[in-house]
């Protein structure tokens, strides 16, 4: 059929009307980026800056318009081949660039002169922060914020060479990711030229303007690049313990990769506060909040030293996953995210074998399984549909479960082949960006184990699954009769799933044991043991690595628990079981009194982690599962299984006492001396933090925290007023932290308000402090001040709250009522947020959780509070 002249008249009119419409969420693919060179003139001094970028472009198909990422950018011009161009108004995320014609294919370059804006209640796009009176500049662009710098693409399939040249104030320096080619001074500016980068995405550029000092931290890898910690003014002397090891860091992790450290140097950068992020892996310019980098020898402690060697070796990971080979699209930022993770956790413990952090990866683990026990929860290769699937894609799913699942495919295919496997991945894509089935096809090709269906059953579908286990010894062989399905806790429910999960075992008789491996693809499956014997006791998570919830059937659990456990189970092992039973108290499986009743197994554990993780347990029905009346014995139960161990630590440290002494003494000594209500350990606790309020050298460094925090749990508005003004009389950004957290650990209703009324006045700086707005539901007394605040001044607290990292903290208001527990609550909750989420970045699913996790404590608190009133009268 031919059209008729008029029909082809108005579908070239939709044409052109569609060529001129902003793009909904991705760019069109009719026009692709091969190389930048931006020049920006900046001022840390100044509100704006201004800028000219030149793209190199190919034409893929025939245009009239270019789309291009800009926020908050003003183009005063854009030209290509001498053609100037109309610019069109894309709204809050795009600009468009119309022709006089439609633009041939090929290669052409795109000049655009602009101005942008500097931020300044956010770290995010380009941001000024302040210390010691002199004004800096960083950047911060992941997700979608150097649209904020640059009229770009945006995206991070879009990877190519960056050329930058910064004119800065000639008092203040330049750094970005690549070495400085040449300086220029021109009167009261210098011009800084830096070398053009690898092919990178647009959220991996960076740069900062400032008055610098630079601590030579050595040489790093095959080539001996170079290495440095980029501090503000003044803070050189801080960057001792960050100087001492960052090289090593990136020497081991280059040799798990076997490739050289992609880039020309590496500079760890300290921002002096952050907001979203704690750390950003800029290729060749880490960025970190400058309190987990930088501490003053004299006030430093082993756990932000410990901090530091893990962020750091998670930040530089990134340099080979994420940067060197970066994820195609936003669905599958676990690429980056989850591996880094997981690297971190493994070169860590390989490092460092004597910190066992083996036990700390499981903490994390348990972290996100709470997280995926919920219908609202995300998978980890999720669906990106809007922007604020991008923003939700960087929570404990990506990272802590993403990271889980990595170890448990590594233990099931084996290390070797797994590294191998990595080691294919990273060379085929070098310089490139890939995608999920891109690297399960490379680590199944490395050995003889398929991965990509069972990686994919836990990549493409959201929750845990909860797998039930029975030892039927009445056959020719031990056999073990298995039951999968989705775990879910009390008062959440959804469709029956499986997956198909590669589950390690080892059972035996007293200390001696053996260990097997099976792929579990059925919801109901039988497992023949190799053994003659019936096993005296089975644990059915080995080495604590697999990511799933075990459900012991038939006296399984008592078996396992019964006896000398620490010789039995790994210090991994026994807080992965303690997870598991919290889970199962959760979910209804068993009943509280008995999840209770083993934490007088654990609760004299000669591993700190252990001690932690029981005391944990012992804590988690006291919100609301506690009956008023009942709270003596319940804090007879705490100090009956706790308070020996606590009062024989003491608030003060011994010479020479182990180190997992002096680690587990912060967090055991808070908890007995506040929940715990012994109140000889909270009067020690009030008069040291009088001494540290009155000179900060009169108390460990390792201990502050906690001391802070639990004067304050009994402290009145007078005491809040003496650490505000505690507050604002320190720079020191390690005892700034300390003041901070301890502010949102009042439970005096007059205290809390002052909290309120601090941030919002700026007595307390919103960017450092947001979480007092959530302060006081540890209460029931105080537990809706922070909705009826928020209610109060929500306009107020929009326009002054922070965003940065791709986080906007609207998102998370709506946890305000995170500890809530009866319906009229969380209706009133509702009420307020439902017509305002969708207006907030993120904030929808955050909404949807919190109503989720509402239900699931009614639900829990009707079904486990006779059975918690019933274990405390025994007390």
């Amino acid at each position: 059929m031919v059209p008729t002249l008029k029909l082809l008249l108005v579908a070239a009119l939709a044409a052109s009307a569609a060529a001129q419409t902003p793009p909904q969420l991705r760019l069109p693919n009719s026009v692709a980026p091969l190389s930048y060179k931006a020049q920006l003139t900046l001022d840390p001094g100044k509100d704006n800056f201004l800028g000219s970028i030149q793209i190199q472009i190919k034409v893929n198909t025939p245009v009239q318009t270019i789309w291009l990422n800009a926020s908050k950018l003003h183009v005063s011009s854009a030209t290509l081949k001498s053609v100037k161009a109309t610019v069109l108004d894309g709204g809050d995320d795009f600009v468009g660039f119309k022709f006089p014609s439609t633009l041939p294919l090929g290669t052409a370059e795109l000049d655009i002169n602009y101005t942008g804006v500097i931020r300044k209640q956010d770290s995010s796009g380009i941001f000024l922060m302040l210390d010691n009176g002199n004004k800096y500049l960083y950047t911060q662009f992941e997700n979608t914020d150097a649209r904020d710098a640059f009229p770009c693409f945006d995206e991070p399939s879009y990877k190519v060479p960056w050329q930058l040249t910064l004119t800065v104030p000639s008092s203040d320096t330049a750094i970005s990711n690549t070495s400085i080619t040449n300086t220029q001074k021109n009167g009261d500016q210098t011009t800084y030229t830096f070398g053009q980068t690898k092919p990178l995405p647009s959220y991996l550029v960076a740069f900062a303007v400032g008055q610098f000092d630079y601590v030579d931290a050595g040489r790093a890898g095959k080539r001996h690049i170079p290495v440095r910690i980029v501090t503000p003014k003044g803070h050189a002397d801080e960057a001792k313990y960050a100087a001492s090891i960052t090289a090593t860091l990136i020497t081991r992790l280059e040799d798990y990769f076997g490739i050289p450290f992609p880039y020309d140097k590496s500079d760890q950068v300290a921002i002096p506060v952050t907001f979203g992020f704690g750390a950003m892996e800029n290729a060749g310019m880490v960025t970190y909040g400058q309190s987990i980098i930088l501490a003053k020898p004299s006030s430093d402690t082993t756990a932000r030293q410990r901090d530091y060697a893990s962020t750091a070796a998670h930040e530089l990971a990134h340099q080979w996953f994420g940067d060197l080979v970066t994820t195609a699209w936003w669905n599958d930022i676990w690429l980056n995210e989850a591996f880094a993770t997981w690297m971190e956790q493994k070169i860590i413990r390989e490092w460092k074998p004597e910190w066992n952090t083996a036990v700390n990866d499981v903490g994390s683990k348990l972290t996100a399984q709470s997280e995926d026990s919920l219908v609202a929860a995300r998978k980890i290769r999720q669906e990106i549909l809007t922007k604020d699937d991008i923003s939700n894609a960087f929570d404990d799913i990506t990272y802590q479960k993403g990271a889980a699942v990595i170890a448990m495919f590594e233990n099931w295919v084996g290390p070797k082949t797994f590294r191998k496997g990595v080691q294919s991945y990273l060379k085929e894509y070098a310089f490139r960006t890939a995608t999920a089935p891109e690297f399960l096809d490379a680590i199944s090709s490395a050995g003889t184990k398929n991965v990509n269906q069972s990686f994919s059953s836990f990549l493409n579908q959201a929750g845990i699954p909860l797998v039930s286990v029975s030892l039927d010894c009445k056959q020719a062989a031990p056999t073990l009769h298995l039951e999968q399905q989705r775990y879910f806790p009390l008062g959440s429910k959804a469709a029956e799933q499986t997956w198909q999960i590669p589950m390690c075992i080892h059972y035996g008789t007293g200390a001696k044991s053996e260990s097997a491996c099976e792929l579990i693809t059925q919801a109901k499956q039988d497992w023949t043991l190799k053994t003659a014997s019936c096993p005296a006791w089975l644990d059915a998570n080995d080495k604590a690595l697999g990511y799933y919830i075990v459900d012991y059937e038939g006296g399984l659990l008592h078996s396992l628990t019964e006896g000398d456990i620490a010789h039995r189970l790994s210090p991994a092992e026994r807080v992965d079981l303690l997870g598991d039973v919290s889970s199962l108290a959760d979910s209804g499986n068993v009943s509280e009194a008995d999840a209770l009743s083993l934490v007088g197994t654990f609760a004299n554990d000669p591993d700190r982690h252990v001690v932690q993780s029981a005391l944990q347990l012992a804590l988690s029905p006291r919100e609301h599962e506690v009956p008023e009346n009942l709270l003596p014995n319940y804090q007879r139960f705490l100090q009956k299984n706790f308070d020996s161990r606590a009062r024989q630590i003491g608030w003060t440290p011994r010479p020479g006492e182990p180190e997992d002494t002096s680690l587990l003494r912060p967090s055991l000594l808070r908890q007995m001396s506040t929940w715990g209500g012994d109140q000889q350990l909270a009067s020690e606790a009030k008069d040291l933090a009088d001494k540290w309020l009155k000179n900060h050298s009169a108390v460990n460094q390792n201990l502050v925290a906690s001391i802070l925090d639990a004067a304050a749990f009994h402290g009145d508005k007078a005491f809040f007023n003496r650490l505000v003004d505690t507050l604002q009389a320190t720079s020191d950004l390690q005892d700034r932290n300390h003041i901070i957290g301890a502010l949102t650990q009042f439970h005096d209703p007059d205290a809390i308000n002052a909290g309120f009324d601090a941030i919002l006045s700026g007595r307390v700086p919103f960017i450092q402090a947001p979480s007092l707005l959530f302060a006081g539901q540890g209460a029931e007394s105080t537990r809706k001040m922070a909705l009826h605040f928020l209610e109060a001044h929500y306009d107020e607290i929009l326009a002054k709250r922070p965003t940065g990292g791709g986080t906007d903290l609207g998102a998370f208001l709506p946890e305000v009522g995170a500890s809530y527990c009866d319906e009229p609550s969380k209706a009133e909750l509702k009420a307020f947020f439902e017509p305002k989420a969708g207006q907030l970045l993120g904030a929808r699913r955050t909404l949807n959780q919190v109503l989720e996790t509402i239900d699931g404590c009614i639900a829990q608190t009707t079904r486990q509070s006779p059975s918690v009133a019933a274990f405390l009268q025994n007390y």
